[in-house]
């Protein structure tokens, strides 16, 4: 799913941060799916400039990853090794950031259903 992190900085200058390529991800949850994100390991600085900001995301109703252990342990990978789409169900689009930068949105609830 195609979406749109819309950042208003009203605080009449730029704000400059650090991230890798970005500052901002969107991840589905659930309760039995808990939302995550992973970060690449680099620094850059990376500026938000004053008034709307758009940063496009996209949404993948899919596990982060497949194959191994854990807890709970993670479902097999596909044939082409990625991983299998999510079940069916109520989840939350949750927002995360690289660092604590701007005021973070309440999640949003969707319903992901299986494709036809």
């Amino acid at each position: 799913m195609l979406a749109h992190i819309v950042v208003d900085n009203r605080t009449g200058h730029a704000i400059h941060a650090y991230g890798c390529g970005q500052l901002f991800a969107l991840a589905l949850g659930s309760s039995s799916h808990p939302a995550g994100v992973g970060w690449p390991a680099c620094l850059q600085p990376l500026t938000i400039a004053m008034g709307k900001s758009s940063y496009p995301e996209t949404i993948t109703a899919s596990y982060c990853s497949c194959g191994g252990t854990g807890s709970p342990p993670l479902p097999a990978c596909l044939p082409g090794g990625g991983p299998p789409p999510l079940p069916a169900g109520m989840y939350r689009v949750v927002f995360f950031q690289s660092r604590n930068i701007v005021s973070a949105p309440a999640p949003i609830p969707v319903r992901v259903t299986p494709r036809s």
